[in-house]
């Protein structure tokens, strides 16, 4: 069967148009329109090796006779075993020189002559591999497009058939294009690759510089000792990359690299120094810096310096550079590197528009959650709801408002050799056995003891509480004020008066003996009770001790705006003092303030600074929170509101958890998990909260903290495992519980991608060599791309090769296959990666699906089989439950602990999982049904530590272990990315097919300059044909990449200047100096509009060259009966004058190409370039074979 459209071009005036709308689809049982005109007028050619010698110019090596000798037919060699020799007396042309292909091993050398090629596969694989070596002793080889060792297609995903090419060149010259050598991976853009050079030359259009040191530095460009590999751009040949091997000094061969600005950057910034990284061993360096492509010697710096100032540049100006490097007598040239200097104001000074966050965010809470305010070492909580089970309302005044600066971790503190001092596993909600200023309201006589509010509400920066008693309103507004003050400003609508009542600190189960003292001071207006005392501490395990309270010598201050009143003091049996006053309120105001500090007379002046203004207080408490959540974190915005109210939900408690103690362990500011149990940071958690960070505008106040505070457990570290001896730490202790910091690895290099702060990665660095030289410690998988990621810091930061190859050998990376491999299906658990016991299996099988290349076929196996399955499966109200339905049954009918069956961790690292390895609709799905169940409850955003077997919250109220959510809207929905290191800015979404936009501001700060990217995708569907229109605004970096998501169905229509691509899910875009963008797309499902019908159209490019034509069409998803898709011009409509000018082969994913043809292809669609016909017009059909 043959499926055809035709469509007619004009050329008129050099204007196209199409003649017909409507394109007819002819269905014919015949083959006879089948031809093979490309033979020997663009076909490919088969060396078969049957001659008597191993020649190209001796005719019956080839199929058929005939020798290939134009630049429209290809030459492959595509039988086993067959050598070809070039000599002097060779002059050969070919479209395609085509070496070992599809599984088939075979060689050519080249002593000599020339030999001329579009462009030339060393090694052409397919899922049968193939392996082929071209060796190069004399002569000349001149590519036109690319030289590619080897060509790997997608189809190639078997590890023991991997692709293989190999290019010796022993002397004669090579030049190219580009160059390719495959990343020793399965699949497109695989293969291994080997270039040898000994005495020839390789030459590259282009400054390649970088890319060949890339090359050199991963083994794939080699050479023979004594020899090195040299590289020069524009120097030997001008405007080009030139690779030789020579002898120079052994002691010395270093050359600068990673020059920034970026090779090629058009700089919207005033660029006010350059920076590079310097050569190891280099003694001097000269910077050469001018106008000219040779520029001028500028100065002379020592061998380590990376920076160098410069003096005000020239608006609308390129500059060239060049770092060369001195040892001795030896002198390295580095390669030339250029930028251009924007105009001023050449790029936009946007930003997202200003939002009150604080009011934004406002939910009444009132007999839902506990109430929640933090300042920096203090926190406030309003009532008490243990998991979420109502056992005390908030009331007026202060219920329980704590000090904690990370002293100790619960009641009291002790030393202990294995957690040092202050760790407590007991007390960690101490704070319920605090009572601080419990309000009674007194009207005419009458006492209203503890007023319970009729509506609390909860912002960012203040909790408001409205009462009625006994008929009067009073309203009250408690914040914790910038100096760590806790406030409360109350108005009465009638004059009433306050008695406040609280008392030290003191547990039954706990305190073993008070010392504390309490005193009015009516000089300053302020109770002041002194805590002191021993209380039992648990510091590891089943150790209960004495040790001294938490709170041991601290002075608690209360205080206000209006005199105290009838001041009393009770000392009870056991030591506990007992307090009250009273003050008068009414609708002028009062203000009642708390504050705690080692120092009484700190504390005083704490409270009395809020006192002198509360109202003053509370605004600038409100423009801190607001400034953060408008000024340090990405802006979004979509179509589904709820989405929007979850993500600066998360952001904000993330944000209100932040502290920064600055003594003993605590060197660093950093946030923490949870206000009532998880103060302080934790490690697991840090593996969720550290890559948050990395989108933080301000990171060295709300980043970097989170990857070096666990620097200071390198001493008590076990080196031999890699492994600290902490979940939690604070000032002096440390949980003792061990484990690895693996996972902390991958977010401290997205910090420094998008931060480019060299101190910061070298102190990561030196934490991470320190810890774990010896041993990566397993986390899911990811002390492979732990190790990946190492071996980049190492380079990063100027250390050897062997240093990075180091890591790849602690974790044995050759053995990564075979370790997945036994963990694919273990115990014969069918789509399961990693089961253990076969009848309780666990989630963390989906955590395994973050690994860096898990095959997407098996992950979507995995996904259908068990994230969605809600019988025997893992699916619960569309979330991922911690364990599968017997398992979840089990524990119900056991009375086990089933107060943690759904968890933020469980479902953050199964969903960012299912988003990495492909598998973007059902992760689309999950991750929506996760976002509305788990964090929407009552209408308003909700952070529960757990979910319950009943679908009740469990633990946490305002749970910072949630964070991730925040990364699975930025990084998946959105699909963000960004790398100062590569300067380029990514977008690959994935919104929601329900969702009509999402929008997006980034903030980057980059060489001092602060700026946001924006982003904004829409989305619209009429008629079955969905349109996709996406706007970048001000991206300031050198490489934009934009790799739309295609939705699992079928492209309409296409801007054609995108990547050719093996991936059906999205495509690729890439511009250079692009600041703003607009790219539209139309899709459709193939099940219910004719794609081939619709999409088929044809035009000048985008670039409106009128020597081209650009031919683009669709073919929606054929069936496996389909094996050729050709494309066919005729002058004239006549069946016999359409002559074949494209043939793609799908299985095979191979492409065959006329003369003056070139393609993009995307699976299902293809955009052709034709040069324009000489004739007044032409006619194009699509004819797609069985």
């Amino acid at each position: 069967m043959a499926r055809q459209s035709a469509l007619a071009l004009v050329k008129n005036n050099m204007q196209f148009q199409k003649v017909s709308n409507r394109l007819s689809v002819l269905i014919s049982t015949g083959l006879t329109l089948l031809s093979s005109a490309l033979l020997g007028q663009g076909a490919d050619i088969f060396y078969t090796g049957a001659g008597n010698n191993n020649r190209w110019d001796h005719s019956a090596n080839w199929n058929g006779g005939t020798i290939p000798n134009d630049s429209r037919t290809g030459a492959a060699f595509n039988r086993e075993g067959t050598q070809v020799v070039l000599d002097s007396s060779t002059s050969a042309l070919c479209k395609g020189f085509m070496l070992g292909m599809y599984g088939k091993t075979n060689s050519a050398t080249v002593k000599g002559g020339l030999l001329e090629c579009t462009w030339l596969d060393v090694g052409r694989c397919d899922q049968n591999g193939g392996n082929g070596t071209l060796t190069i002793s004399g002569g000349e080889i001149k590519i036109a497009n690319y030289l590619n060792i080897p060509t790997q297609f997608a189809t190639q995903v078997d590890p023991n058939k991997i692709g293989y090419g190999r290019v010796d060149l022993l002397n004669g010259s090579l030049s190219t294009t580009t160059l390719h050598i495959g990343n020793g991976q399965t699949g497109s853009n695989g293969g291994l690759g080997i270039l040898h050079i000994t005495d020839g030359t390789l030459i590259l259009n282009g400054d390649r510089t970088s890319q060949i040191q890339d090359y050199v530095a991963d083994g794939k460009i080699t050479t023979t000792e004594p020899n090195t590999i040299q590289v020069d751009f524009n120097t030997s040949n001008q405007g080009k990359t030139t690779i030789t091997a020579g002898i120079i000094d052994n002691s010395y061969r270093g050359f600068a690299d990673q020059p920034y600005p970026p090779n090629g950057l058009e700089s919207c910034d005033a660029v006010a120094a350059i920076s590079w990284k310097s050569a190891e061993g280099a003694e001097a360096q000269q910077i050469y810096f001018g106008t000219s492509s040779n520029p001028p010697l500028l100065a002379t710096v020592s061998g380590n310096k990376a920076e160098y100032e410069l003096p005000v540049l020239n608006p609308e100006t390129t500059y060239y550079w060049r770092v060369d490097t001195t040892k001795g007598e030896f002198t390295n040239r580095g390669p030339i590197w250029s930028f251009f200097q924007r105009p001023a104001n050449a790029c936009s000074d946007i930003a997202p528009p200003w939002n009150d966050y604080c009011v934004f965010l406002q939910q009444e809470i009132q007999g839902k959650k506990h109430g929640f305010l933090a300042g920096n070492k203090t926190n406030y909580i309003g009532g008490f709801m243990p998991s979420w089970r109502q056992q005390e309302d908030e009331t007026i005044g202060f219920t329980h408002p704590f000090h904690n600066d990370l002293r100790s971790r619960g009641f009291g503190m002790i030393n202990d050799e294995k957690t040092g001092y202050g760790h407590d596993l007991t007390g960690w909600e101490f704070y319920k056995s605090t009572k601080i200023a419990y309000g009674t309201v007194i009207i005419n006589g009458q006492r209203y003891e503890n007023p319970v509010p009729i509506a609390m509400y909860w912002r960012p920066d203040r909790m408001i509480c409205e009462y009625l008693v006994g008929g009067v309103t009073i309203r009250e507004e408690k914040f914790i004020a910038l100096n760590d003050t806790a406030c409360s400003i109350i108005t009465s609508e009638l004059p009433i008066t306050l008695e406040f009542a609280g008392q030290s600190f003191y547990d039954r189960r706990a305190t073993v003996s008070t010392t504390a003292t309490c005193t009015f001071d009516s000089t300053n207006n302020v109770v002041h009770l002194v805590e002191g005392g021993v209380n039992l501490v648990k510091p590891y395990q089943q150790e209960v001790k004495q040790g001294v309270m938490m709170y041991d010598g601290m002075s608690t201050i209360l205080s206000a705006s209006k005199p105290l009143e009838n001041y009393t003091n009770t000392t009870e049996a056991s030591g506990q003092q007992k307090y009250s006053f009273t003050l008068p309120c009414d609708s002028n105001g009062l203000s009642l303030v708390w504050a705690m500090n080692d120092d009484g007379a700190t504390a005083i002046k704490q409270a009395q600074s809020v006192l002198a203004d509360s109202n003053v207080a509370l605004k600038e408490k409100t423009d801190h929170m607001n400034d953060l959540l408008n000024n340090q974190i990405p802006y979004f915005r979509c179509s589904d509101d709820e989405i929007v109210q979850i993500y600066y939900f998360l952001w904000a408690i993330y944000l209100m958890y932040y502290i920064d103690v600055d003594e003993g362990f605590e060197q660093y500011p950093h946030t923490q998990t949870a206000v009532n149990n998880f103060l302080g940071m934790h490690r697991y958690d840090a593996n969720i909260q550290i890559p948050v960070s990395s989108w933080i505008a301000d990171k060295e106040s709300y980043a970097n903290g989170n990857v070096l505070l666990w620097k200071e457990m390198l001493p008590f570290a076990d080196l031999t495992s890699g492994r600290i001896p902490a979940d939690n730490i604070g000032k002096t202790w440390y949980s003792g519980l061990s484990g690895g910091v693996t996972g902390h690895v991958i977010g401290a290099w997205k910090i420094y991608e998008h931060s480019r702060d060299k101190a910061f990665l070298g102190s990561a660095y030196e934490f991470y060599r320190a810890l774990m030289w010896n041993s990566i410690p397993g986390f899911w998988g990811h002390q492979y791309e732990a190790a990946d990621i190492l071996s980049k810091m190492a380079l990063e930061l100027g250390y050897h090769q062997q240093e990075a190859d180091h890591w790849q050998t602690i974790v044995n990376v050759s053995n990564y296959q075979n370790w997945f491999d036994s963990l694919w299906e273990k115990n014969g658990v069918k789509n399961y990666f990693g089961a253990g016991d076969p009848d309780k299996l666990s989630w963390t099988t989906f955590a395994y699906l973050n690994l860096k290349d898990f095959p997407q076929d098996l992950a979507r196996d995995m996904v259908e089989t068990w994230a969605l399955d809600d019988v025997t499966g893992f699916n619960r109200q569309g979330q991922i439950g911690t364990n599968d339905l017997v398992s979840w049954q089990e524990l119900i009918d056991n009375g086990g602990n089933t107060n943690f069956m759904i968890t933020p961790d469980t479902n953050f690292f199964a969903l960012k999982g299912i988003y990495r390895s492909g598998v973007y609709d059902h992760a689309n799905k999950l991750t929506l049904a996760h976002l509305k169940n788990y964090h929407m409850k009552w209408g308003v955003p909700c952070a529960p530590e757990a979910v319950r077997a009943d679908y009740g919250f469990h633990g946490d109220q305002y749970s910072n272990f949630n964070a991730g959510k925040i990364l699975l809207i930025l990084e998946d929905i959105c699909g963000l990315s960004y790398s100062l290191v590569e300067n380029s800015f990514t977008i690959a979404d994935h919104m929601p097919q329900e969702w009509a936009f999402m929008e997006t501001y980034v903030p980057i700060e980059d060489g001092g300059q602060n700026y946001w990217t924006r982003f904004k995708l829409k989305r619209s569907e009429v008629g079955g044909i969905i349109s996709k229109d996406l706007e970048v605004e001000n991206n300031r970096l050198l490489n934009l990449n934009i790799n739309p998501w295609l939705e699992d169905i079928s492209v309409l229509e296409a801007p054609p200047n995108y990547n050719p691509t093996t991936s059906s899910s999205q495509i690729t875009y890439q511009f250079q100096n692009q600041v703003d963008l607009s790219l539209s797309l139309k899709l459709a499902d193939p099940d219910q509009i004719d794609i081939l019908d619709l999409s088929f159209t044809v035009s000048p490019p985008l670039d409106d060259k009128q020597d081209k034509v650009c031919i683009q069409f669709g073919i929606g998803n054929l069936s496996t009966s389909f094996s050729t898709v050709l494309l066919e011009r005729s002058i004239s409509l006549q069946a016999n004058d359409f002559n074949e000018v494209y043939r793609y082969e799908i299985d095979s994913k191979a492409e065959i190409l006329g003369a003056n043809i070139q393609s993009n292809i995307l699976p299902n669609y293809f955009t052709i370039f034709d040069k324009t016909p000489s004739e007044e017009r032409a006619f194009y059909r699509v004819r797609i074979l069985e």
